[in-house]
């Protein structure tokens, strides 16, 4: 069987996607799930066993994080960014109940020893909260200071 190709076909090849820019973004996990990642592995994490975590930002390349399972703080910072609840010492985070969830991430830009250089999570960012801070207002006139009595307390 034969197969012709014209030049439309050879030069429409999808574009490469362009790396998620560093800073800060919101982003969509799309994929989660535990198993291990043998650069994880360490003497408290024998298996290198680590939350796996795909996160989505318009149409740039996927990011790809793994968490690993001794290090609590990191999965911490992710319940925080996606503001669930913890409890003590511990953090309990099921890859069905992520995907979905957008968190805020701040992004770097690594270049490895071969020189290819991906986009990285920096850290996972606390949710943003609901309620605006309060300000407190300094808003005080010159007469109204003009009226104010300054009193001298100190006892010279």
């Amino acid at each position: 069987m034969e197969f012709a190709f014209t030049d439309e076909q050879t030069t429409s090849a999808p574009a490469e996607r362009d790396l998620v820019p560093e800073g800060i973004h919101e982003m969509e996990i799309i994929h989660a799930e535990e198993g291990p990642n043998q650069w994880k592995i360490t003497d408290d994490n024998p298996q290198g066993m680590c939350l796996k975590l795909r996160l989505k930002l318009d149409d740039y390349k996927f990011v790809f994080h793994d968490i690993p399972q001794h290090l609590g703080w990191m999965a911490k910072r992710l319940a925080d960014a996606i503001d669930s609840a913890t409890t003590g010492d511990v953090v309990s985070l099921e890859p069905d109940d992520l995907v979905g969830k957008v968190v805020r991430v701040k992004i770097d830009h690594y270049t490895s020893k071969a020189g290819r250089v991906s986009a990285v999570v920096d850290r996972y960012l606390p949710a943003s909260s609901s309620k605006p801070a309060a300000k407190r207002s300094r808003n005080i006139s010159a007469v109204a200071l003009a009226d104010e009595k300054f009193e001298d307390d100190i006892p010279f």
